[in-house]
């Protein structure tokens, strides 16, 4: 299994038809630009929370992967949405081992 990020952002209704398609088009965009991310998908829910879905190659470019000039430019465009964000979260998913009572034997 590869590392995963997810992002989770909701905006206020105030700005949710600006923010949609800035979301879709100019930060998807940019974080498809991040050394080391393979995959990057969005989706949306009803509620209107936007969620990003970025995986890695594998565990050892997620820190380079992060702190690259790349990662730093998609960061940096979130400024102008900060107060209007109802939601903003980001977690990483990374398996940690293999546990033995998951493995299984044919």
């Amino acid at each position: 299994m590869n590392p995963l990020m997810l992002l989770r952002a909701r905006p206020s209704p105030a700005i949710r038809a600006e923010f949609e398609p800035w979301f879709r088009n100019v930060h998807m965009k940019d974080v498809e630009r991040i050394p080391g991310i393979i995959e990057a998908r969005s989706a949306r829910t009803n509620a209107g929370t936007h969620l990003g879905f970025f995986t890695f190659a594998n565990a050892e470019v997620v820190q380079s992967a992060m702190s690259s000039p790349e990662a730093a430019a998609a960061r940096a465009t979130w400024s102008r949405w900060e107060r209007d964000l109802e939601e903003l979260h980001v977690e990483m998913f990374a398996p940690l081992f293999s546990l033995p009572m998951y493995r299984t034997v044919n």
